[in-house]
């Protein structure tokens, strides 16, 4: 006899950063551990740093956010260390074994090269569209953790643990959010308490580093002590270490900063257009399409303008038939024209594609809606804006 499951209540908040695989949480965790050549700081920090960069498949074309950066330069390894403070001899070193290490690879087209992060493509396709799944798969870094810049004073003050330990930090979070604390309207509510003897156990550290490494991440992650503990000095002369009275904290409560959640208030939206982002790229990998990073951002952005435009098909439920019809309409087209050997000859891809999708969703219309629906779309559209929708054909 099979057991319903309960569906869970939609989870309210989200953090709002980078998506980071558990299982490659645990290949750092085991070799930070091995005694012959344990992989660095700055190895775990730059690739912390490279799933900024990285599309739906793993696939990085380019190092910077930059957009005045030409083509010919946005793969310099230069531009982490300019982007993120960083010393230029520091990231390349780093850069360089995490290729040995084959947590990056090279990747070779007839368009040139882009690198790519080992695994990232066949764990994002594993994930399960229940949220369970998700949230024992992956966890999400938060932006503000690259933004504050603090990987630079890790590296230099030698916290070799200090990596795995944000990422452990990063991964509670999200976790928090999506079991226990999914309907929590008071992000402040998610909190979690470390002790000291933990903190330098994990950061294989001093007492004094410690609260200094917490000085570095407060910023993100807070940190207030809850327990202390008074040591007074020894009242035989010469058993006397100190004269002072010595205040040791036991146990800390941390949060993370508010400004580092979203909420999940266009959830259905967002779910969607993540699935149509990793369903075009893997078609576009699968095929063999060598896309440069700046189309690869305009082909998101018309993802993203026929998930809009979805919404308001949702009255006549044909929103997602829309969507499967179109991205695979334009997928077929760029693979067929590849096949061929005509896409080379195409100047603005991102155009091209947006243009494609125009033309899709016209097929769309013409194929799939009634008379009846449209006069449905317009009606609802028009009462909820005042105006009638531009995207419906006559």
């Amino acid at each position: 006899m099979s057991i319903l499951l309960k569906p869970k209540e939609p989870q309210n908040y989200t953090v709002d950063g980078v998506r980071f695989f558990k299982k490659h949480l645990d290949k750092l965790r085991y070799d930070s551990m091995v005694t012959d050549y344990p992989i660095t700081t700055s190895e775990i920090s730059v690739f912390m740093i490279l799933h900024l960069y990285t599309d739906e498949m793993g696939q990085i074309r380019s190092l910077t956010k930059d957009p005045s950066v030409s083509d010919r330069k946005q793969l310099c390894i230069s531009n982490l260390s300019t982007e993120h403070d960083l010393k230029y001899e520091t990231v390349k070193k780093a850069f360089d074994s995490l290729l040995k290490r084959k947590y990056i690879a090279e990747v070779y087209t007839e368009k040139g090269m882009h690198y790519e992060i080992v695994d990232y493509a066949k764990y994002n396709q594993q994930i399960n569209n229940s949220l369970h799944e998700e949230t024992s798969t992956y966890f999400r870094i938060p932006l503000a953790l690259f933004q504050e810049k603090i990987f630079g004073s890790l590296i230099q003050q030698r916290y070799h643990k200090a990596p795995i330990l944000l990422l452990e930090l990063s991964q509670y979070f999200s976790v928090q959010l999506g079991t226990n604390r999914r309907s929590v309207e008071d992000v402040q509510m998610v909190q979690g308490e470390r002790t000291m003897t933990y903190l330098k156990n994990t950061l294989n550290t001093t007492a004094k580093r410690v609260r200094n490494f917490l000085s570095i991440i407060q910023n993100i992650f807070m940190f207030k002590p809850i327990e202390e503990k008074v040591k007074n000095p020894s009242m035989v002369r010469k058993e006397r270490k100190r004269t002072f009275v010595q205040v040791c904290i036991e146990k800390f409560k941390f949060s993370l900063n508010g400004a580092c959640f979203k909420r999940n208030d266009d959830v259905n939206e967002r779910r969607s257009y993540a699935k149509l982002k990793k369903e075009m790229a893997a078609r576009i990998k699968n095929a063999r399409i060598s896309v440069k990073w700046r189309d690869m951002m305009d082909i998101e952005k018309s993802i993203s303008r026929m998930v809009k435009i979805s919404t308001h098909l949702q009255v006549v439920d044909k929103s997602q038939k829309m969507l499967n019809y179109t991205v695979s309409k334009v997928a077929d087209t760029l693979e067929d024209l590849h096949n061929q050997g005509e896409l080379r000859s195409i100047n603005s891809l991102g155009a091209y594609v947006n243009k494609c999708f125009s033309n899709a969703f016209e097929d769309f219309q013409k194929s799939y809606l009634t008379v009846e629906d449209r006069i449905e779309i317009r009606t609802e559209y028009y009462n909820t804006y005042g105006v009638y929708p531009t995207f419906l054909g006559k």
